[in-house]
């Protein structure tokens, strides 16, 4: 709307197109005003050119969502990882709580805690890391 507005008022179509990028920092805009300034610089025909940036723009979004699926699967395998041990320490302390009850009461039983909690936290970064795919 303040593109047309600017351009009653007489300001050019590349310097409001400009402002349009400018005041919208988005990919799909800059995109767009890219190819509608090559379209009126080359004399192109404009509804074919915002066709294909419409197709390129679809084609983007559908790739994004792949791979947000894609991807959520190592999201939940980082949950399973995170949880397992603590599932497995609840599960043997009710199984055998005497030989559990050492790592509650001796010093080597709460490094090997320690050691335990550092690696998971470790090892769920590592896994979220590797799973933030940045399109």
């Amino acid at each position: 709307m303040l593109l047309q507005h600017e351009q009653r008022l007489g300001v050019s179509l590349d310097d409001a197109l400009e402002s349009l990028a400018l005041r919208i920092p988005a990919q799909p805009v800059k995109l767009m005003v890219s190819a509608m300034r090559i379209a009126h610089e080359t004399g192109g025909g404009l509804a074919e050119t915002l066709e294909r940036t419409a197709n390129t723009l679809r084609s983007q979004h559908a790739m994004e969502l792949k791979i947000r699926a894609l991807t959520a699967q190592g999201k939940l395998q980082a949950w399973v990882v995170g949880l397992l041990p603590l599932f497995l320490l609840w599960v043997l302390s009710r199984m055998e709580p005497d030989a559990m009850a050492l790592l509650w009461t001796t010093r080597l039983g709460w490094g090997v805690l320690a050691a335990v909690l550092v690696m998971e936290f470790i090892g769920v970064l590592l896994i979220r890391r590797i799973v933030a795919i940045d399109v």
